[in-house]
Formats: structure tokens, C-alpha cells, sequence
């Protein structure tokens, strides 16, 4: 059977689903709202994660594995796509999670932890958006001869950095003067399977916070 995957629409494990569909890992997705901590199906998300984060994945007979960066990294893990898979003895293993570990520091919990954080004064998130340039012009520079961050091929790391552009927008954060890593957000969000995913999450997302406006 397929793994499980805990899935909060446009948020982080969406990046997960990125990694599946590209990998082509067949996943069940059951939906929650992060919220209210309430799954789709019934009962609280908190019973599977007290920490009532996402991303979490529950392999068949196995333990749960919260955090992006690990929840991608075991997805990849089981594609047959030699194209998207790399395995640990290849020289492009530690390059992958060096990326990955990027995309969970540098990007989602130092900016997008932040700056999503309803309590944090407008101040507070300026400060935390004037981080962005910097991480944007290293990954300028490093997207001046590749198409994607390993090189030719669309891999798990890209998925996690794909997700980020989802909501650039949304945070208030323009990489539009940066014409490498521009080029390669336009290039990542409109490869098909992801474009598809994302119009799939916008409209979920949209019909669960529909259910929890008070009446």
C-alpha cells in the first residue's frame, strides 16, 4: 500500500507531493486544516503529530517521519525514475541534501516561518523579508549554468524550492530582478504535474476555509 501523507493544502507538504508526482511515488493524501488540527476524515491531526506540524509521512509498517527536507528525502527514495532518484552512493547524494537543507533553513523556517506568523509585528516581518536578497542572489549565481539545482534533471530538492515560489507571492517577496532564479521558478511552477497539483491545492484550500468561516 502507499505511504500516507498528511497534507495541509499550499502548505510545506505540498513540496512532498511535488517530490511523488515528478518521482512518480504513488501516495494517499489525507487531507487536514491546519488551523483547526482537524482531519478531513474525522479526529485531530494532533493525535498523529503533537507538535500539529506538517509535513508528515507514514509508511506502511513503519514509523512516521515529520519534517519536509526527510519526508522528500525517503519519497525519492522509492521512485523508479532514474532521472529523479539518486541513490546515496552517487557523488550528487550529500549536493541534493545540502539543498534541501537550504530550502528548510535559509528559506521556510528563517523567512516563511516568520513571516506567515500571525503574532509577529508588521516590523518584525520586514526585518525577516530584508533576509530574501541574499538567498536570492545565491541561488542566482548558482542557477547561472543549470536549469535546476542539480543540474539538468528536476530533482528532489527542486521540489522543495518549487513550493517556496508558491507562496513568494503571498509573503511578499519579489525575485523577479534576479533573471536566473526568476527564469526558474516560471520554468518549475509550470511543469505540468505541479501546475496541476497547485490549481488542485488552491481550490481545496480554498473550499476548507470556506467550512470554518463563522456563520
Amino acid at each position: 500500500m502507499p505511504a500516507t501523507l498528511y497534507h495541509a493544502p499550499l502548505a510545506c507538504s505540498l513540496a512532498a507531493r511535488f517530490a511523488a508526482a515528478e518521482g512518480g511515488v504513488p501516495l494517499d493524501i489525507e487531507y487536514l486544516n491546519l488551523r483547526t488540527k482537524e482531519l478531513e476524515t474525522g479526529g485531530s491531526f494532533l493525535d498523529i503529530n503533537p507538535l500539529g506540524q506538517v509535513s508528515v509521512l507514514k509508511p506502511e509498517n513503519s514509523a512516521i517521519i515529520t519534517e519536509t527536507a526527510a519526508t522528500i528525502l525517503w519519497i525519492q527514495s522509492q521512485s523508479e525514475n532514474t532521472s529523479f532518484r539518486i541513490d546515496p552512493s552517487h557523488p550528487d547524494y550529500f549536493q541534493m541534501i545540502r539543498w534541501l537543507g537550504f530550502c528548510a533553513t535559509e528559506l521556510h523556517k528563517q523567512i516563511f516561518r516568520i513571516v506567515f506568523y500571525g503574532e509577529a509585528t508588521d516590523d518584525v516581518k520586514d526585518r525577516i523579508r530584508g533576509l530574501a536578497p541574499q538567498r536570492f542572489e545565491f541561488l542566482d549565481r548558482h542557477l547561472a549554468d543549470k536549469p535546476y539545482l542539480l543540474g539538468d534533471h528536476f530533482t528532489a530538492a527542486d521540489a522543495y524550492l518549487t513550493w517556496f515560489f508558491v507562496l513568494s507571492d503571498r509573503a511578499q517577496l519579489d525575485a523577479s530582478g534576479y533573471k536566473n532564479l526568476s527564469a526558474y521558478s516560471e520554468r518549475t511552477l509550470s511543469r505540468p504535474l505541479i501546475a496541476e497539483l497547485i490549481m488542485s491545492d488552491t481550490a481545496k484550500d480554498e473550499a476548507m476555509n470556506q467550512q470554518i468561516l463563522p456563520k
